[in-house]
């Protein structure tokens, strides 16, 4: 009970502190808006695309939008207690190396998700994300995928704490990590554009669930080794 009391009040903390301050929401709905017009002035350029491409690159345009956002955020999920060294005062005030970690994990979902509906929003003005299938479905797929990118970047903020050179570290940790979930989230929203299969959606989004909750497990176990470590 004390681990979900524990990572409730740090994910608060957190999020207070980010709302106050907005750094991290600012920087990446900035780079998010940017990147939805870059591509989309790209579109535009380009003449005589077909109809099918132009949907199949705005979909998966908006999957590495999400993955290169994600990236750009985990650089703040550790780091006031990096700027302060606080991370041994939270295990000695009893706070359990898994309650952390949650509350990080927390912390990255929400700020995702509020970054997330803005980038969905401008996507479908100037991206034109056609989705022929079950429109609740694809925001199944999207959140399902979201928690997985979650997941896996804050395991690779965890591990790159106290990393020399954060930029280098994260991108070697992180694509590798991710790399299934890029394929399976790519096969989910390709099948709600084109001959939407519920069936395979579904299947596709528990391999995304089954992912992330692989590797939230093995870290939750492993978590106190790698502190010490």
């Amino acid at each position: 009970m004390s681990i979900i009391v524990d990572t409730y009040n740090i994910a608060k903390k957190d999020l207070i502190l980010e709302f106050r301050t907005k750094e991290t929401l600012f920087s990446m709905s900035l780079f998010s808006f940017s990147s939805v017009l870059i591509l989309s002035t790209l579109f535009n350029l380009v003449e005589n695309i077909p109809l099918d491409a132009k949907y199949t690159i705005s979909t998966a345009s908006l999957w590495f939008i999400i993955i290169f956002t994600v990236m750009l955020g985990l650089n703040s999920v550790f780091s006031r207690e990096v700027r302060k060294n606080s991370i041994y005062s939270l295990l000695s005030l009893a706070s359990k190396p898994q309650a952390i970690f949650l509350a990080k994990l927390v912390y990255l979902g929400v700020v995702l998700a509020v970054v997330e509906v803005f980038t969905f929003i401008m996507a479908i003005v100037f991206l034109k994300i056609n989705i022929q299938g079950d429109l609740l479905l694809f925001f199944f797929v999207l959140v399902v995928g979201t928690i997985d990118f979650a997941v896996a970047g804050c395991i690779v903020s965890f591990l790159t704490i106290y990393a020399k050179s954060k930029t280098l570290a994260i991108p070697i940790l992180f694509f590798p990590l991710i790399l299934p979930s890029i394929l399976i989230a790519g096969q989910a929203t390709e099948n709600l554009t084109f001959y939407y299969d519920p069936r395979l959606v579904i299947i596709n989004t528990g391999l995304l669930f089954l992912h992330a909750f692989i590797i939230l497990v093995l870290t939750l176990f492993f978590i106190d080794d790698l502190i010490t470590e």
